[in-house]
């Protein structure tokens, strides 16, 4: 059990470290590992519900797991606001069509003629 949590773990830690990386790819490197510590989870709970024992230092790999979940938590939190106000910003300039083209701008605005 301890030792099954002790992988979901390294695996949480690889998706931290793919989080904060500059290359985006590492983040995709980590999502089997994912699916594996879920999978261990998933585990864990079925022995925990079948009154498995735990052993000893369970407690704190479940609070370090907590914790590491909560930080990664918060990086993909944050680099979702990144983006929605990136997008933001990028959508104030020309839209796009579904082919990928520029679309044409919209003028809005009142215009006078004199004369």
């Amino acid at each position: 059990m301890r030792l099954k949590l002790k992988q979901a773990r390294d695996r949480i830690e690889s998706l931290r470290l793919a989080l904060v990386s500059p290359e985006p790819e590492a983040i995709g490197a980590a999502l089997p590992g994912l699916e594996q510590a879920a999978l261990w989870l998933a585990a864990v709970e079925q022995e925990i519900r079948e009154g498995s024992p735990a052993p000893d230092g369970v407690r704190r790999e479940l609070a370090l797991l907590k914790n590491d979940l909560r930080i990664s938590g918060r990086l993909i939190e944050r680099g979702m606001e990144f983006w929605r106000v990136w997008a933001k910003m990028l959508g104030a300039g020309p839209g796009y069509t579904q082919a990928g083209q520029t679309a044409p701008a919209r003028a809005e605005g009142t215009v006078w003629f004199r004369g």
